[in-house]
Formats: structure tokens, sequence, C-alpha cells
């Protein structure tokens, strides 16, 4: 069984259908039994993209659907059939539908109720109890097969208080009217088919490259900048290499300067490897033996003092200037010091990389708007070149391409 989005399970007993669903839907008690569907995750990233396309196709005639809610509800079932296609579509028609207020928002199919009903292909009388047990006025379902080049789409209006379909549609759809740009559209047509909606010209509004209709018209250009500017936001393609190698090559920096910085601030922390050789070299201090075997008691550093060890360790001894008063203390010491200094710049520049970074991402996304002369040059890869000769005098050279 799939999915989880809505769960839902139905029992046929003595001519009387039922209905389980979790609380969270009908606030039923703990006798009902879930079933799950899982969508399958190609149609959802489909979706994504015929999102955008439904809200510009939407947008394109809102009094129509403005006119066509109703106090209806209405339990979309999808469309069978296979492919991306047909989820695309299905997903329009959702959307559609859920603009209009009809929509009650379930997302059971058409094969689940069939399965957990044990309804036939067409038997509408057991569509329209279950309809009855979801507590719906219509059913609207469809299913969708390959025709020739194309599709072909029966579209249902099941009315679940008479128990008869009020509306059937059938149609031929071509690779046109299902890809992306068209998908909205073909959706409104159908819904307002099934629903026997008429669009006259006083609804759809005028088209905006219409320059004399529209006032706004901006030319089609939607990526052209409003304020003038020569820049353009957004993806395009084929990106510069620079600016590619520049992402990887800053990316890159960034991480291997963070490294650096983290692992040289580790190092030198109080519980570091350079802190414990610090308070190693100062406890060795305290059992140094001369070169006449007795005890060296002029170059000790206390590892349990208070005090600054490495001040003290680089502290010269009374009437010996230059000196220090341990010589392995002070070593330990200046290693510290160049840690900590690795440490600083390791940071500075990994927030100096990480800018770079940005920026360059940044550049990824940005474009300038070419010069019709400009293209045409890129166009027919015009390339010129010139070296010096000897003995004076210059040679130029160049290429072009038809």
């Amino acid at each position: 069984m799939r999915g989880q989005e809505d769960a839902r399970v139905f029992s046929r007993t003595r001519g009387r259908v039922n209905v389980g669903l979790p609380p969270n839907h009908l606030n039923l008690g703990p006798r009902f039994i879930t079933m799950f569907r899982v969508r399958s995750f190609v149609p959802r990233l489909t979706a994504t993209v015929t999102a955008a396309a439904l809200c510009a196709g939407l947008s394109v005639a809102p009094q129509v659907v403005e006119a066509s809610q109703l106090d209806q509800k209405t339990t979309f079932l999808g469309v069978e059939g296979e492919g991306e296609v047909v989820q695309s579509l299905s997903d329009a028609l959702r959307w559609d539908l859920t603009q209009r207020g009809r929509d009650d928002g379930r997302t059971m199919t058409l094969a689940e109720l069939k399965l957990t009903m044990g309804c036939g292909d067409a038997d509408v009388p057991c569509f329209a109890e279950a309809g009855k047990t979801l507590n719906s006025d219509e059913l609207v379902y469809a299913t969708m097969t390959k025709y020739g080049e194309g599709w072909k789409i029966d579209l249902v209006l099941l009315n679940v208080l008479t128990g008869k379909i009020q509306k059937e549609v059938s149609r031929e759809l071509t690779k046109a009217d299902v890809s992306d740009a068209a998908l909205a559209q073909t959706a409104t047509s159908l819904i307002n088919d099934l629903y026997e909606i008429v669009v006259t010209e006083d609804d759809v509004p005028p088209p905006k490259d219409d320059p004399e209709k529209d006032p706004n018209w901006d030319n089609g250009n939607e990526d052209q900048p409003k304020d003038g500017s020569k820049l353009i936001w957004g993806p395009y393609s084929p990106r510069p290499k620079w600016k590619l190698i520049g992402v990887g090559v800053t990316g890159g920096l960034t991480v291997a300067a963070l490294g650096t910085a983290i692992g040289s601030t580790i190092a030198i922390g109080a519980n570091g490897p350079i802190r414990k050789e610090l308070l190693a070299a100062a406890e060795d201090s305290l059992t140094d033996l001369k070169k006449d075997g007795t005890l060296n008691t002029a170059n000790d550093i206390d590892p349990n003092s208070n005090g600054d060890l490495c001040r003290t360790a680089r502290t010269a001894p009374p009437g010996m200037p230059g000196t220090v008063t341990n010589k392995p203390v002070t070593e330990v010491c200046n290693k510290a010091d160049a840690v900590a200094a690795l440490a600083t710049a390791g940071w500075f520049a990994t927030g100096l990389f990480a800018i770079g970074t940005a920026a360059f991402t940044t550049l990824l996304f940005v474009h300038k708007d070419s010069s019709p002369t400009a293209a045409k040059l890129l166009e027919h890869k015009v390339q010129f070149g010139g070296t010096p000769v000897m003995g004076g005098g210059f040679v130029l050279g160049g290429s072009f391409a038809f």
C-alpha cells in the first residue's frame, strides 16, 4: 500500500459504506485502519516546474476562476495513467479546482478507491457510495492513455447525491497541449468544459505583448532590469568558464583556510598539544643537571606558577644580557607564537576567501546585456591578434567563422 499523505480504508457491509480516516482528517476513533500511499518522487519534481506555469495560466482569466467558485465539496481522484505527463496534468487539474474553491484537499486516487471498495473500472454506483462516505458532493476523476503521437483523456464529473455521471469530457491532446507553457491553459479548458463554463472576451485580459492594449508592456523581456541597468539578473547559459573557475578556486581556498584556522586554534588552546609541550618543558627544568652533575636551579620554570611561563623563560638572568633563563621553554613559546599567528591569518583568510566565493557565485547569475553587434561578433567567433616583428613593424591577424 502506498502513501502517508491521506490515509483511509473503506469497508462495505449490508449495503452501507464506511470509511476510516486518521484523527487529523475526520476525528474518528482508533478502530479505523489506515492505508498509506507514497507518491512517486519524479512526478513531484515535475510538479515544481508545473506550478510556475499554472500560476501564469490562472492569472490570464481571473474572472473565470472567481465566477466559478461554488459551495460544492469536490473530491478530485487524480488522473489514471502512466508517465510524467499524466502526473503533471493531474497536478494542473487539482490546482485549477483548488483555485475555484472546489477541491477538498484529499489526495486519494481512483485506483485506491477501487482497491479498497472493490469497485470495477466503471462501477459508478460504487464510486457514489464512496463519495457519500467521504462526505463529498462531487467526484472528479480521469483516465489518460497514449493516443498516436499525443494522448487521450476522459474527464468525469460524478454527482454523489444522484449517483449518476453529471458530465463527461473526452479530448485528444497534442504534445503542445501538455507542454509546460500550455499545461495550465489545458487544465483550465478541461474544467471549463466539465462545468460548462463559457469564457467571453471580457473575461480575458489583453495579452502582455500587445503595446496598444497593455500599458505595462515590457517588450516580453522579463529578465531585463527596469532601472535601465545593463546587468541582467538570473540564470543563463552558457556561463563563462572563468566564473566557474573562480567559484571553485575561492571555495577550495575557503575550506583550506578554515581548516588551518581551526587546527591552529585547537593546537594553542588550553588543552592543545603545544600547551602540553610547554608544561612538560617547564617540568623538565626543575630536574635538569649541570655539566658537573649537580642540580641546575638557575633555569627553573615552575609549571604550576600563575604567572606567564613564556615571559619568565625569556627573561635574561642578572648580569647575562642577550640570553634567556630557559632555552627549551623559550623555544616552545616561540613555536606557540608562530602557530597563534598562523591561526589569526587563517581566520582572516577564511573571511576573505568566503567573500570571494560569494562574489563569484553571484556573478554566476549576473550577465551584461550584450549589444546586437557584440552578439554577432560572438556568434561568428571573430578574433584579432597582433605581434611585433624583428627590425620594427607589427603583424596583425584574425579569424572569422561563417
